[in-house]
């Protein structure tokens, strides 16, 4: 073989292999199970349409249990459970507490496919993924 070859093969077997191995940085990005299945956790904003509600989530705490059960607790018992699981691959925390509407607030409004926009050990950044709505939250650990 010649040198041009040579070199043009190995180019390729390096690319192939890079690709084979490589893990999506968004799987490390949005890989959120560690942090928010430990401890407490409180809503420290959330907005919906420009209108700040956190206010409405005063006294609530949210533990995410491993497995994808959420346990929502005020004055030290648990009030309402539901469920939570994440997407890697689209980078999203899903949510369920109910069905939204007026009976079930303020927590419905927190049942959503909710986009990581950043994250710590001690905060959760989240928009809904419907731009429309123009909803933020964020999770602080208690």
């Amino acid at each position: 073989m010649n040198r041009i070859t040579s070199i043009a093969l190995f180019a390729i077997l390096l690319s192939l292999t890079h690709l084979s191995c490589s893990r999506s940085n968004n799987d490390v990005i949005n890989d959120i199970s560690p942090i928010i299945s430990t401890g407490e956790w409180t809503v420290t904003n959330f907005s919906e349409r420009g209108i700040n509600e956190t206010a409405d989530f005063s006294g609530f705490s949210f533990v995410f249990q491993a497995g994808g059960k959420l346990m929502v607790n005020k004055s030290g018992s648990v009030f309402k459970e539901g469920s939570w699981s994440e997407d890697k691959s689209s980078g999203k925390l899903i949510i369920n507490l109910g069905i939204k509407d007026n009976t079930n607030k303020p927590l419905g409004e927190l049942t959503d496919d909710w986009v990581i926009t950043a994250k710590s050990e001690t905060r959760i950044n989240l928009t809904d993924d419907n731009s429309a709505s123009n909803e933020f939250l964020e999770f602080s650990k208690k």
